[in-house]
């Protein structure tokens, strides 16, 4: 399967669900899953400037049950198969920063804060070198 392959059956089993009229985890709000933490016996790996193997399972497990769980798990799939195929885009020093600060936090959503970090990091740095566009927004 190509690189992009997993994303593509992800954002196509998004689709079906949402033609069909049913939200992925409907009940659970984004605001609830940046709420919750990794409980603090699950391991996290050091930062590295490789793509990070996080456990998504482990990482999404929280006292408020299953659904909250599919929610975690469905959405982290999907932001670790986007992130690992443009992981190489990013600066090194900025990989493992980000990584180091998202296992800090400990939000169960690694890959999500994740592919924030390095993409703001790579926009202020863009920004830092042409002031004018930052004048634009």
């Amino acid at each position: 399967m190509k690189k992009t392959g997993g994303v593509v059956a992800v954002l196509s089993v998004v689709a079906a669900t949402l033609v069909a009229g049913v939200s992925p985890a409907h009940a659970v709000s984004e605001a609830m899953l940046d709420s919750l933490y990794i409980d603090p016996a699950v391991h996290l790996p050091a930062a590295s400037p490789a793509f990070p193997e996080y456990d998504i399972d482990a990482d999404c497990t929280n006292e408020f049950g299953d659904e909250v769980k599919y929610a975690c798990v469905s959405a982290e799939k999907e932001k670790a198969a986007v992130l690992r195929g443009v992981w190489d885009e990013y600066k090194d020093a900025d990989r493992v920063t980000c990584q180091q600060q998202v296992t800090a936090q400990r939000h169960i959503q690694l890959y999500k804060n994740l592919a924030f970090c390095v993409d703001q990091r790579r926009y202020d740095a863009y920004v830092r070198h042409h002031p004018e566009a930052a004048q634009q927004h």
